[in-house]
């Protein structure tokens, strides 16, 4: 263990005494360093570079054969460099002039394909429209002909009808002439037969002021075959009106029957409303309102819906030629009227 050497003693104070410590406080330790150490540094840190330098430009001297073959292979590189770099870009121009020159051809070839389209739409174009012109020219024809063939057509058709207009008017005049022949034959077979109408009697009334009269043709031949003919052209008096009978019965010689529908001068058969009453809306907002009267003078054993909705009626301004619904309540008969109001909106 090696031991520290003082060569120096510590200085004797007077005040010192045998209780103090023989090594005096210890100041703290402080690394210092002198300005003349940095100029040094940077003395030499400058003389390196010099030094660098120096060697640098003596490895540069073109007097120096060495220096001259590296100077020379580095030319021998660059020239070779060079000349392939003016090779890539002969090659380069070259591949230039080429794409030109295909470009060139590419712009030729696509005009002359434009020019080629052009002529060809210009040709269909030409085409389509003499095709269309044909095309119209040809319509127009098929339409003047099928204008004349349905001129022809209507003119034949007028024609057939005018001929066939003719020949009914013909038939038909000559089945006039017929039938006036035969009722005039008819007739008078009738009155060489002196045929009449016997036990003329009324029934029931069939509808409102309309009565039926029924009665017996008599004197008609056995061997006679025409009967029916015969009640149908017979009339009867009844009010002092004839009347020709509405359809007739065969029921043998002796048993013709005619029937009668007389709508004149039949009181008992007219029925007639009475008690009008104004039901009100039939609901808030219809738009309609209902009336109601009761049928009178209704002919016993009539049917009452047929005498309720033939029976005429008017009020407010509206005639009506019968009810519009029809019911019974306690034997009586009613009927009911609905028509547009705007008071009951």
């Amino acid at each position: 263990m090696s031991s520290r050497r003082y060569d120096n003693p510590p200085p004797y104070h007077d005040s010192s005494s045998e209780a103090d410590p023989l090594i005096g406080p210890r100041k703290p330790y402080r690394r210092y360093r002198s300005p003349i150490v940095y100029v040094a540094l940077i003395v030499l840190f400058i003389i390196a570079i010099m030094a660098f330098n120096f060697s640098t430009s003596l490895s540069n001297d073109p007097l120096d054969p060495d220096v001259r073959d590296r100077i020379r292979k580095d030319w021998d590189i660059e020239l070779r460099k060079h000349q392939k770099e003016v090779l890539e870009r002969i090659d380069t121009q070259k591949r230039w002039r080429l794409e030109d020159n295909e470009r060139i051809n590419l712009r030729e070839q696509w005009g002359m394909e434009v020019e080629k389209h052009d002529r060809e739409v210009e040709d269909r174009l030409r085409r389509d429209e003499e095709l269309k012109s044909h095309m119209h020219e040809q319509w127009e024809r098929e339409v003047e002909e099928h204008k004349k063939e349905v001129e022809e057509l209507r003119r034949r058709e007028e024609q057939d009808r005018i001929i066939l207009r003719e020949k009914w008017h013909r038939e038909v005049e000559e089945h006039g002439r017929e039938v006036e022949e035969r009722r005039k034959h008819e007739e008078e077979e009738r009155l060489r037969l002196n045929m009449f109408w016997t036990d003329l009697a009324s029934h029931t009334c069939t509808t409102y002021a309309t009565r039926e009269y029924t009665a017996r043709l008599v004197n008609v031949p056995s061997y006679y075959n025409r009967r029916v003919e015969a009640c149908m052209a017979t009339p009867v008096k009844i009010h002092g009106i004839e009347y020709m009978p509405k359809w007739c019965e065969d029921h043998g010689p002796n048993d013709v029957i005619g029937h009668w529908e007389v709508d004149q001068h039949e009181p008992d058969c007219a029925s007639y409303w009475i008690r009008y009453k104004d039901i009100g809306c039939i609901s808030p907002g219809s738009g309609q309102r209902r009336i109601e009267h009761y049928l009178e003078h209704l002919p016993s054993g009539a049917d009452w819906k047929e005498f309720c909705a033939t029976t005429p009626a008017s009020f407010l301004g509206m005639h009506f030629m019968g009810s519009e619904f029809c019911f019974q309540n306690n034997g009586g008969t009613y009927g009911h009227w609905v028509f547009d109001d705007e008071s009951c909106n």
